[in-house]
């Protein structure tokens, strides 16, 4: 029977031209075709046959492999498992290879392989392979071929990747640059006005404005600094993954971050430290940042020895996108600020929204986070405070006012911010108040006067002119703002606005 069949050679014989010759090596659907016109007369084929159902599992993640399995019909998806989280990173079809590394390394199963169809596959161990080799020498150059395929498909995507990974380094280097521009014009903008003595009040809000873009500018700035270090490294070592799935959700996963409170983040930080005393504060640093369907997804990484690397890996993805994240927040920011110098003194722009000024609180605490590192920040925000409103100048307002409390606090204390609805008086009462060394009552009707600032005064307590801005705003939403006491010692600042 084995004497009948016709040689594989002269059935896909191609003519000797540039590109046909090769084309077997490469083609998977010419291979399938000669497998299936091999297999009617072929018992060792047959005995390699093997179907499986829809929704059946050729490979699980993490187990040993002693198998290769070539697809023959239909579709088998890879997937990637983790406590609460399933995710399909890749489909395959005819000609396709399953358990390719893992057959070929000895390594565990890197993601799981499951029909999608119907599937029929040849399904090769070790022993099998070689004879199969042997057997069919001619079907064997195609899949050697593929296999060779198959591992430049892995290097184009690496080469792919480094490429857009450098293009993004470019882009953010002209976004620093850039940046720099327009902190240069803006200084040059407020030596004009501070010249003209009919403009001396703007003049002076141009200088608390100048304060304020110091903040998202130096965010800014430093994860510029931190993204054009680290991806090309993080890319680097992603692409000695089978797939770099892992890599992504990690990565999205930073840049969807929602703000923790210091309180919070320093409780798990300790929980974290128990719980793996052998990880350096750093890393315990990023995992205490994490929501926790995010750290399930981290702790089978975390718990291995042997993939310390990868858990590194994983940490440079999700604060990369941490980082990217407050890229987009600060560029928002900046340019809403260089914007605002005309605006304001128009007191013009678009149509107010209805927004939850609980988002912009917490956006404000994401990008001025280097402040805070030394501050125990305390949120009571639970319900929604709904209001109408130009949701870029509410920020300013509590860029402002939190900066102040730390100014005055000297960087180091206890931050405690409340926001809550009122319903009787239709009202929303936002309230910022710190530990520090409070404010005479003999200041407390100038504080928000244009040309007064306890900085220049000689004072201790770290108000700057910006209040000016946040004042203006908050009449601009008719609303309120005063200066208070906080019982226990320190300053408050009590907003109220109308609700929505």
């Amino acid at each position: 029977m084995e004497n009948q069949r016709k040689p594989y050679a002269h059935k896909v014989q191609q003519p000797n031209v540039i590109g046909a010759s090769a084309r077997p090596v490469y083609d998977k659907a010419e291979f399938v075709k000669a497998i299936k016109e091999e297999m009617p007369d072929s018992q060792l084929l047959n005995q390699l046959k093997k179907t499986f159902a829809e929704g059946e599992v050729l490979l699980e993640e993490h187990t040993s492999n002693d198998n290769l399995y070539i697809i023959i019909e239909g579709y088998v998806a890879q997937v990637k498992e983790g406590d609460d989280i399933k995710s399909q990173i890749g489909m395959h079809g005819p000609g396709d290879f399953i358990g390719l590394l893992s057959f070929q390394t000895g390594e565990p199963v890197f993601t799981t392989a499951k029909a999608s169809t119907k599937v029929v596959t040849l399904c090769l161990d070790h022993h099998n392979f070689e004879v199969f080799m042997t057997e069919y020498p001619q079907i064997s150059k195609t899949l050697q071929g593929l296999i060779f395929s198959n591992l430049a498909d892995r290097y184009r995507k690496v080469v792919l990747l480094h490429v857009e990974v450098a293009s993004l380094s470019r882009e953010l280097e002209e976004e620093r640059n850039h940046l720099k521009e327009i902190i240069k014009e803006l200084e040059r903008t407020r030596n004009a006005l501070v010249s003209q003595e009919k403009m001396a009040t703007l003049g002076e809000l141009t200088a608390g404005l100048a304060h304020e873009i110091n903040n998202p500018a130096s965010a800014l700035l430093r994860s510029v600094e931190y993204l054009s270090v680290n991806l090309p490294v993080m890319a680097e070592r992603a692409s000695a993954l089978p797939d770099t799935g892992l890599v992504r959700f990690f990565f999205e996963a930073g840049m969807s971050r929602e703000f923790a409170d210091t309180a919070s983040h320093r409780a798990r930080m300790k929980e974290l430290a128990v719980q793996f005393p052998d990880l350096p504060r750093s890393m315990l640093r990023v995992m205490a940042e994490m929501e926790p369907g995010v750290f399930k997804k981290l702790k089978p990484f975390v718990d291995s020895c042997k993939n310390r690397q990868l858990h590194q890996l994983l940490l440079d993805a999700y604060q990369s996108g941490v980082f990217l994240n407050g890229i987009r927040l600060s560029t928002s920011r900046i340019e809403y600020l260089v914007k605002s110098l005309k605006s304001y003194s128009r007191q013009g722009g678009k149509d107010p929204e209805i927004a939850d000024i609980r988002e912009g609180i917490r956006e404000t605490l994401q990008i001025i986070g280097n402040r805070l590192k030394d501050i125990k920040v305390k949120t009571n925000m639970d319900e929604p405070c709904m209001v109408k409103c130009f949701v870029g100048e509410l920020n300013q307002v509590w860029t402002n006012i939190i900066i102040n409390a730390c100014d005055a606090m000297k960087d180091q204390g206890n931050l405690f911010i409340s926001c809550k609805p009122d319903p009787q008086n239709k009202q929303v009462i936002v309230s910022v108040e710190d530990d520090g060394p409070g404010v005479p009552d003999k200041i407390k009707q100038r504080i928000f006067d244009p040309s007064f600032s306890t900085k220049t005064a000689g004072g201790d307590f770290g108000l700057g002119i910006g209040l000016a801005i946040t004042k203006s705003i908050i009449e601009k939403h008719h609303g309120t703002i005063e200066v208070v006491d906080r019982q226990g010692g320190g300053a408050g600042f009590v907003v109220q606005l109308p609700m929505a």
